[in-house]
């Protein structure tokens, strides 16, 4: 038997933490399958669609989830060009930049069981890598493990297995929400007046609800008049006597179009830009990677991309990207007739564009066939 004060003497030892992962293995790996094509021209077979609009394509044989151009079918093969590789795999895709990052697994033999696919190929599952791991974590506190006490007492923590259940009441909607739907038109009538415009697409967004969280915490800090968010959805249901219940899958679609945004720095908006003229938009803020972006916006690229069909120029599809005080424009038109009509206007935006401060770096205006992007 051993003496009792070498017995006393022994201290307690704790588990060996595992190391904190400084990067996802997966986007190294993705990022080094496709770096020896950097400028290249390519293709990718689209996989599957998700419920929030991207898609998930094989790029030299990796998964990967990107966003699509609208018409995009399963089963298709898109070219690609890849334009760059940090802080993110980038591919221009027709006339726009679309931002491809590795998320899922490889996909499943032919006949396989859908029920055993990874989490973020099936169809009404929730997207995002910060949703598809609550959600998966969410899947296994509900299972009993193998053995052992210590795994048997792991479990999620209240407010995780809350966005867990969230997240899931999200995949039983019938509707997928991929971004969000105007109620008004943005401005009263037809206008040029692009002060206005802007103040009303920010209007627009800003009271949507979607940061609706990030306003009350301005406002508990005085930053910000609680009269502002009375126009906000969640204020109105409350005046309402409604309170919202986040398993309904309404409800649900919407917190993960918030965490969506959050982890994606992306935002979709379609609506009416005056009565009668509708309008999708979409705008992307991209950094270097370092977190200044986050800090200071002016660090950031900006890309948005418009889609309208006006009466005299037909169908108009406009992406925008802004880089370092530099505005570069790409215009594709229904029409050979709209596009030499924009590219005759050019000189005329450069100088607009100058007297607001900014400079057009690039035009491109171009005539493309119905469904081509």
């Amino acid at each position: 038997m051993l003496p009792r004060d070498l017995v006393s003497a022994v201290g307690r030892v704790d588990p060996a933490q595992a190391p904190e992962r400084t990067a996802d293995p997966r986007q190294q790996a993705f990022q080094r399958a496709v770096a020896p094509l950097l400028g290249k021209a390519i293709h990718g077979e689209v996989l599957a669609k998700l419920t929030d609009g991207s898609f998930v394509v094989k790029v030299a044989d990796v998964p990967a989830r990107m966003q699509l151009p609208p018409g995009a079918q399963v089963g298709a093969d898109v070219p690609l060009t890849l334009v760059s590789l940090q802080p993110r795999a980038t591919f221009q895709v027709g006339a726009q930049a679309t931002t491809a990052f590795s998320e899922a697994g490889p996909p499943l033999p032919d006949g396989a069981d859908p029920s055993k696919a990874p989490l973020a190929y099936r169809e009404g599952s929730p997207v995002g890598r910060a949703a598809a791991l609550l959600a998966q974590a969410g899947a296994n506190a509900t299972q009993a493990f193998a053995a052992g006490a210590e795994a048997n007492a792991t479990r999620l923590s209240p407010t995780g297995q809350a966005i867990a259940n969230v997240l899931a009441a999200a995949g039983k909607a019938e509707t997928p929400m991929a971004g969000l739907v105007g109620r008004a038109p943005v401005v009263a009538g037809p206008s040029l007046d692009s002060g206005a415009i802007a103040q009303g697409l920010q209007q627009a967004v800003g009271k949507s609800g979607l940061f609706y969280e990030s306003h009350v915490a301005e406002w508990a800090q005085g930053a910000r008049p609680l009269a502002e968010l009375a126009g906000e959805p969640q204020q109105q249901a409350a005046r309402e006597g409604a309170r919202p219940v986040l398993t309904d899958p309404a409800t649900a679609q919407f917190v993960n179009l918030q965490l969506a945004t959050q982890e994606q720095a992306q935002i979709a908006w379609q609506g009416q830009l005056w009565p009668g003229q509708p309008m999708e938009w979409e705008v992307r803020r991209e950094d270097d990677g370092d977190g200044d972006a986050a800090q200071d916006p002016e660090q950031a690229a900006w890309h948005s991309r418009l889609r309208l069909r006006f009466p005299e120029l037909g169908e108009l599809d406009a992406t925008l990207s802004f880089v370092n005080g530099a505005l570069q424009v790409r215009f594709a038109a229904g029409s050979e007739d709209s596009a030499a009509l924009l590219r005759r206007h050019a000189p005329e935006l450069a100088t607009a564009l100058e007297a607001a401060g900014t400079r057009l770096q690039g035009f491109e205006a171009r005539a493309v066939e119905a469904g081509d992007e």
